[in-house]
């Protein structure tokens, strides 16, 4: 039977919120307790659907095997959540396996209980359905997952990292996003079973942990360096586990190994990421890719020990409430998002996570590399004006100009600089004509990935990387709000300079056109110019038009979507990028201001606008 206090939690939650009283009373003591282990399986695809499952401690995770021997996690169910639902009402096998990825405490509702107490309450049943019909909406939303966070996991990769200083900052910074509590080993707040193995199975110390998740939004456990049992505990009861690793130094063999084979060696585990800590400075010079190809984590994270505005940005990623910006392709228009990044800048909205499209793309990567505003503004007004890629020339069996100018200037502004080790998340699309579907770049040389992200057919030649040719990436997704949901979880702001060019002839009929004539009639100041566009427009063109309806739907999934007024500005007029910035800049001013309260604090705006 279950503990009274875990009926009354359970009475506080939406699946029973709903029900009378006389329906929870006959209800809740048909409640089993079931305790599943880290890694343990709860059922399988397959299995007859004889019970359903909440939530009081700990997490899931729900995958979906498939016959070659593969599976692929679709979701995960949080404290609070239930799951098995769908197979009790409709008699069904379970249609996905489920798995515990830490330690935890469900309550088990047998079909038997369900049918006894759906007699005499049948609403029930209403919010069971009403549950799952929520459930299959939201599909696997990868906020929920972060969201619902509640326990994370602090381990040093060595004794040579600060772990109780990088600790204490990052807790006193997620109090600001709920109550928090730090465990480490000797915490008052496990009285005498601090003293005793924590790994044991003592049903008081679960208990008392279990109380900590219910009295604090966040509970951070403070590992040991080595593998002690506090530590297996820490992991064990995490819904998240960070490896903390000093940026300078080398991952050692020996200490990899012992974390792979621990790793390794769990069937199932919370998702472990690493963050490589960097001391009073960020080090770009430092090599994540050492660091990624020895452990196996999910995603990394640069952070500066010393620096509060790191801190508040790994709280704002663990609670799936990070600002992330999308900037759309749009040639010469898209310096209008320089002025949209000073005016974000200038409100104090941060920017967890950049990516974009081809100009997009250029504009992402020299805010992710650490540029400010004022160095974007001055190396775009000499390097384009100076450069003009599509009028590097060349004999046109590939494309009109030779990419020579445009692959100079990128390696001049991004050099040597890895993806990987950009202090802001970072990601920009290309189209791979090989493939026929879109890459998303996250990873490899800055300049490479960019250089792909802007080549536009037929005016530039396109980039070949492991035989594939990749080319501009507005050919299928200009505005990839889309990824950036999957990148980052939380509020995403757009920027579309893309669509604003008209496109039309004042001609009533033309099929046939002569190359020559038109050149002798643009060379003759007395002879009247013909309305029609030259071939770099209608090749620039011919890239975008195909992704306006992808824009007009990754406008309505973004939380704000800017529109800069750049219509009267071409493509290619990189000399006017003065005026396209301050464009850019007050249109953004404009709009920001017209935010409602909501919406502020949904971008964290820490000044007045």
């Amino acid at each position: 039977m279950l503990s009274p206090d875990k009926l009354a939690y359970l009475s506080c939650l939406p699946l029973f919120q709903s029900m009378d009283r006389a329906a929870l009373v006959a209800l809740l003591p048909q409640l089993d307790w079931r305790p599943l282990t880290g890694g343990e399986t709860l059922f399988r695809a397959g299995d007859i659907g004889d019970a359903m499952y909440v939530v009081l401690s700990g997490r899931l995770r729900v995958s979906i095997e498939y016959g070659n021997g593969t599976e692929e996690a679709i979701r995960e169910i949080a404290r609070g959540e239930s799951v098995g639902e769908l197979a009790l009402l409709t008699g069904n096998p379970r249609s996905a396996t489920v798995r515990a990825i830490r330690d935890s405490e469900l309550a088990r509702l047998s079909r038997a209980a369900f049918e006894n107490v759906f007699k005499n309450h049948p609403q029930l049943v209403g919010q069971l359905t009403l549950q799952i019909a929520s459930r299959q909406s939201q599909g696997s939303d990868p906020t929920l997952t972060r969201r619902n966070i509640r326990t994370l996991a602090i381990l040093a990769f060595d004794e040579a990292v600060p772990i109780r200083e990088f600790t204490r900052r990052l807790v006193t910074t997620l109090q600001n996003f709920g109550a928090t509590i730090h465990l480490h080993e000797r915490s008052s707040h496990l009285g005498r079973w601090a003293e005793t193995d924590p790994l044991a199975e003592h049903g008081e110390l679960t208990g008392q942990l279990s109380a900590l998740e219910t009295n604090y939004r966040f509970v951070v456990y403070e590992a040991d360096a080595a593998l002690s049992p506090w530590t297996q505990r820490c992991i064990r009861q995490a819904d998240l586990i960070w490896i903390i690793a000093a940026a300078d130094s080398e991952p050692e063999p020996s200490r990899r190994s012992i974390l792979a084979t621990y790793f390794g060696s769990r069937q199932m585990s919370a998702s472990v990421e690493l963050v490589l800590l960097h001391g009073s400075d960020f080090q770009p010079t430092i090599q994540a890719q050492k660091w990624l190809s020895c452990l196996s984590v999910t995603t990394h994270h640069h952070t500066v020990l010393t620096a509060p505005a790191d801190f508040k940005k790994l709280a704002r990623l663990l609670t799936a409430s990070a600002v992330s910006l999308v900037l759309s392709g749009g040639g010469a228009r898209a310096f209008a998002h320089i002025g949209v990044i000073r005016a974000l800048s200038e409100s104090g909205i941060p920017i967890d996570a950049i990516g974009g499209t081809s100009m997009g793309a250029v504009i992402a990567a020299q805010h992710a590399l650490g540029w400010d505003w004022q160095t974007m503004v001055r190396v775009n007004r000499e390097a384009w004006p100076r450069c003009k890629p599509e009028r590097n020339y060349t004999l046109p069996l590939v494309a009109l100009n030779s990419g020579k100018r445009m692959d100079q200037m990128l390696r001049s502004m991004f050099g040597d600089s890895q993806i990987e080790n950009l202090r802001t998340k970072f990601f920009c699309v290309s189209t791979n004509l090989t493939r026929a579907e879109a890459k998303i770049h996250c990873a490899g040389m800055l300049w490479k990935a960019v250089r792909a992200s802007i080549s536009i057919p037929g005016i530039g030649p396109p980039a070949i990387e492991n035989g594939e040719i990749l080319i501009d990436g507005g050919l299928m997704n200009n505005l990839p709000v889309a990824v950036m949901k999957q990148f980052c979880q939380g509020p995403v702001l757009a920027v579309d300079v893309s669509e604003q060019l008209e496109f039309k002839s004042k001609l009533a009929e033309s099929y046939t056109v002569s190359g020559w004539k038109l050149f002798w009639q643009r060379l003759n100041p007395f002879s009247e110019r013909p309305d029609i566009p030259n071939i770099l427009d209608i090749l620039y063109r011919t890239t975008t038009v195909g992704g306006i309806g992808i824009i007009e739907t990754a406008k309505t999934e973004a939380d704000i979507c800017l529109n800069p007024p750049v219509a009267r500005f071409g493509v290619f007029d990189w000399r006017s990028v003065d005026a396209i910035i301050e464009a850019g800049y007050r249109d953004a001013q404009r709009q920001l201001e017209q935010c409602d309260s909501a919406t502020r604090r949904r971008l964290h705006w820490q000044t007045a606008g």
